[in-house]
């Protein structure tokens, strides 16, 4: 009895060390990714090219929230009033981020905090999938080149892909979960792997279709034969509970994608993906390809030091996340060109240089494991050709901080704040557009927002979202209404439910009668959209009952015989991973 409890007792305070020693590396790892968003504190906010962009979304959505919609579908402001349905179309993340933020802040620090944040979440997510294979030190070192790898930085400093820079803080939680089932599949983990998957769908499409791909041949290098049956059924529950949690922005945006120009087939040839590939000669007539080969070329060599896992004998799992990493490398070059014409919607990513998000990924984790055998390196004696690896991650950091960092703009809060006030109503992307509706540059001028040959107009409310105006009494004709026409509106004169047509320019027009008439328009949606709604809330629910349900199995068999011979198996994966 008395030797148990000193073992016991042994047990627990190992358990304690181990905390001790995650938390030391966690907060090692979150104060280097801090550290790094430095420039971004210090000079401001780095205007890239989609800056604007983003901020366009990121201020009405704000506002239509305040107003009580929660998930907005028409950007009225858009294409000098006529708007678009961008938001149906666009995954919400960031933005739903962005707004909470600006509820207790100004815009600039508000953008501030939620990018240092997703820099930190990033890396405590390389630390959590690297700490299923490393010790707390190896997943830290993980963690902080994650932080600093170029691709990433280069997502923030220089293109401001910032819904991407968000899906790629959730993508190693998704890439963690899936290791995590594969090789016990607990609750907890299908539960991560839904809200992890159901972030990046909300988070960013193209990364959300490439991480899908690279979660599937993750887990079949990871599935044991032994548990293939569990482990697939685990993961198709989690994947179900993100679809279903996603299911209120998905389903809607698959249902209205033939409804808009972006599903048109003859897409322009600046993003046919054939002439996107790395190192190839097209690449050279794309500006934003032919920056992606230099960020690729400094990637490899921040990634040069993993050659030296090469020189013995690997483990099986870290066979598989190096599989992944060539893999996802190769599929930014012409050689994985018959696998881009067969995947489906794989040809829809358009620049195929995004799949450096993976290779980023799984090559820092990848550093992780290698920084003990360099330290073994250094104590022996080292030759100088052992140095080059070495070397070539010395110049992938010169160049993430003379091209990508230093050679950028920053706007301080003053620059930012001026910057906000000229976004006007610009016109939109064509592929946002409705499908008949003609581009706003070449439409015929209006000069209000509803014109009707001799009767008097009134705008009783003009919303983004929904419109009263009265009109007077006169000659049954046409009324043309400033606002593209899209299936989701709907209209009514004096109560009764009239249609919505559109011109030859595919703006709305309204039959109205001669009395005088009050005619309502809003923007609703498909009664299958109430139950999208009710599903996600469900599939929300269930995700945050199954790890309570887990805590509440545990303490039922608490502190037992049975608890112990758990506690000595924890401590044996410890001494595993030390």
């Amino acid at each position: 009895m008395e030797q148990s409890e000193r073992s016991g007792v042994s047990v627990r305070r190992a358990l304690w060390a181990r905390l001790a020693d995650d938390a030391r590396a966690l907060i090692l790892a979150s104060c280097v990714a801090v550290i790094v968003m430095g420039p971004l504190m210090i000079w401001g906010i780095p205007q890239g090219a989609d800056l604007a962009n983003h901020y366009r979304f990121a201020m009405p959505f704000f506002e239509s929230i305040q107003k009580g919609n929660f998930h907005p579908g028409w950007l009225a402001e858009s294409n000098g009033g006529y708007g678009d349905p961008r938001f149906r179309f666009y995954p919400p993340a960031l933005y739903f981020l962005l707004a909470v933020a600006h509820a207790v802040a100004g815009w600039y620090w508000a953008s501030i905090f939620c990018l240092v944040g997703l820099s930190v979440i990033g890396s405590l997510g390389v630390y959590f999938w690297g700490r299923s294979y490393l010790t707390p030190n190896g997943a830290m070192w993980a963690a902080i080149c994650y932080a600093i790898v170029p691709y990433r930085f280069n997502e923030l400093y220089q293109a401001s892909l910032l819904s991407e820079y968000f899906a790629c803080a959730v993508l190693p939680f998704v890439l963690a979960f899936v290791g995590r089932i594969c090789r016990r599949g607990r609750a907890v983990d299908v539960a991560g792997l839904g809200l992890s998957y159901a972030l990046l769908i909300l988070a960013n499409l193209p990364l959300a279709v490439i991480g899908s791909i690279s979660a599937l041949i993750f887990a079949c290098l990871q599935i044991k034969q032994n548990r293939l049956l569990p482990s697939l059924a685990k993961l198709s529950i989690g994947v179900l509970l993100a679809l279903g949690a996603s299911a209120f922005f998905w389903v809607g945006m698959v249902a209205e994608l033939p409804w808009i120009k972006g599903n048109d087939v003859n897409s322009i040839a600046y993003y046919d993906y054939r002439a996107n590939f790395l190192f190839s000669s097209l690449a050279l007539n794309n500006r934003n390809t032919w920056y992606a080969n230099l960020l690729a070329i400094a990637l490899l060599g921040f990634l040069s030091p993993v050659v030296i896992l090469l020189a013995r004998k690997m483990q099986r799992d870290v066979k598989a996340i190096t599989g992944l990493l060539v893999f996802s490398f190769l599929m930014t070059t012409p050689l994985s060109r018959p696998l881009w014409a067969v995947i489906p919607k794989l040809s829809q990513i358009q620049f195929p240089w995004r799949w450096l998000a993976i290779t980023s990924l799984t090559g820092s984790l990848l550093l992780g494991f290698c920084v003990a055998k360099w330290v073994e390196v250094f104590k022996a004696r080292i030759r100088p050709v052992k140095l080059v690896p070495l070397l070539g991650f010395a110049l992938s950091l010169f160049f993430i901080a003379t091209q990508i960092v230093w050679d950028v703009e920053y706007l301080n809060r003053q620059k930012f704040d001026a910057l906000l006030s000229q976004l006007g109503p610009a016109a939109s992307f064509k592929d946002w557009l409705p499908v008949n509706a003609r581009n706003f540059v070449d439409l015929p001028k209006m000069n209000s927002n509803v014109e009707i040959d001799s009767r008097m107009v009134e705008v009783l409310a003009w919303e983004p979202e929904f419109r009263r105006f009265r009109i007077s009494s006169g000659f049954p004709e046409s009324a043309h209404i400033r606002t593209y026409h899209y299936p989701s509106w709907t209209a009514t004169v004096d109560g009764q439910a009239v249609p919505v047509s559109a011109d030859s320019n595919g703006v709305c027009v309204i039959t109205v009668p001669q009395s005088e008439t009050t005619i309502e328009m809003k923007f609703g949606e498909a009664r299958f959209f109430s139950a999208t709604k009710i599903i996600s809330a469900l599939s929300v629910l269930l995700l945050a009952i199954m790890p309570l349900g887990q805590l509440a199995l545990a303490a039922v068999a608490k502190r037992g015989p049975s608890n112990l011979g758990k506690e000595a198996e924890v401590l044996q994966e410890t001494q595993r991973l030390s």
